[in-house]
């Protein structure tokens, strides 16, 4: 089939192209005329392309043909909304879990620099000590510390931490091809599955980076979450949605909130009065809390559970409490 035929205007034409919009335009259409199972598949010569499959139990549940009556209608939307819900939920939760990991774990790349930089006596050494790494890094540099004062090679647990941080980046991989099969179990555009990933790393990055105010942490993950909620509602919805479309609509509302956040929340909360609680600073980076529950977080990071223990603003601690924050 000739993208003429399926968009005589050339501008119709280039934004079905740049949308990705004319391989959905041709399943539906197959799909809804025969109503029957089916596959399809795009060649360039003899080369295949891509292809996608469908059945006819898909067709018909996106759009039956003698319709459904509206409280068939209205039970179907609350189970493909509660199933949007968690399919984010679970991929938010992982790439949040190793984004974690590997910023803790990625921090043991900088010890065997300082250390290099050290015994080769760089002009820069100094910058990069293994003292200055100690305290940036306390959950890593002070078992560099324990080792090197009771006279014990350092490398191993350099490798530890290594090969822990690489069975993690393989267990996300390896999540990411079975969320594929798991979650999305009908046919989309190459790739889309993993552009959705991606997207959500960036989220939990941004969270974990620029979320620091209280204002931000209240508005931002809610806000992100409704529209990543809505985005696979609408995938889960429809046998063949315009996929890239909606992506596309879903990244540009999230950037908005993230713009929105900075400039209303973020930037005024750092020019706040240094003494509160409620501003981000250097001795609390994030204006929200969470008790303490071990003396040990005060040196080594805290337990990758605690990143589904919600932090709370500074009024739902008691001022003893608070008063200690400010001693640190």
């Amino acid at each position: 089939v000739s993208e003429r035929c399926l968009a005589p205007s050339l501008v119709l034409s280039e934004a079905f192209r740049l949308m990705d919009a004319l391989d959905g335009i041709v399943i539906n259409e197959l799909a809804y005329t025969f109503r029957s199972k089916g596959f399809l598949v795009r060649m360039d010569g003899t080369t295949e392309v891509e292809s996608w499959a469908w059945s006819e139990h898909q067709v018909e549940a996106a759009s039956p043909r003698n319709g459904r009556s509206l409280l068939a209608a209205l039970i179907r939307k609350a189970q493909l909304l509660l199933k949007a819900l968690i399919t984010f939920l679970l991929i938010s939760a992982i790439s949040g879990f190793f984004i974690r990991v590997a910023v803790n774990g990625s921090a043991v790349l900088m010890f065997p620099i300082a250390l290099a930089a050290q015994a080769l006596g760089g002009p820069n050494s100094g910058r990069i000590s293994p003292a200055v790494l100690t305290r940036s890094f306390p959950w890593i540099g002070v078992h560099v510390e324990v080792l090197r004062r009771a006279g014990r090679p350092v490398w191993p647990l350099f490798r530890s931490h290594l090969a822990f941080l690489f069975f993690q980046s393989f267990a996300y991989l390896s999540c990411n091809l079975a969320w594929r099969f798991v979650l999305y179990r009908k046919s989309s555009p190459e790739g889309f599955e993993e552009r959705v990933f991606s997207f959500c790393s960036i989220l939990e990055l941004f969270n974990l980076i620029f979320v620091r105010s209280v204002s931000s942490g209240a508005v931002f993950p809610k806000l992100t979450t409704a529209i990543m909620v809505y985005l696979h509602f609408y995938i889960f919805c429809s046998l063949y949605p315009f996929h890239t479309l909606a992506l596309t609509a879903c990244v540009a509302s999230c950037a908005y909130v993230m713009v929105y956040c900075l400039n209303h929340f973020e930037e005024p909360a750092l020019r706040a009065d240094p003494f509160a609680h409620t501003t981000p600073t250097a001795a609390h980076p994030r204006a929200l809390y969470m008790p303490q529950l071990s003396p040990s977080w005060t040196l080594e990071s805290a337990p990758l559970w605690t990143m589904f223990y919600p932090p709370e603003p500074p009024s739902a601690f008691p001022e003893e409490a608070m008063r200690h924050i400010s001693n640190e």
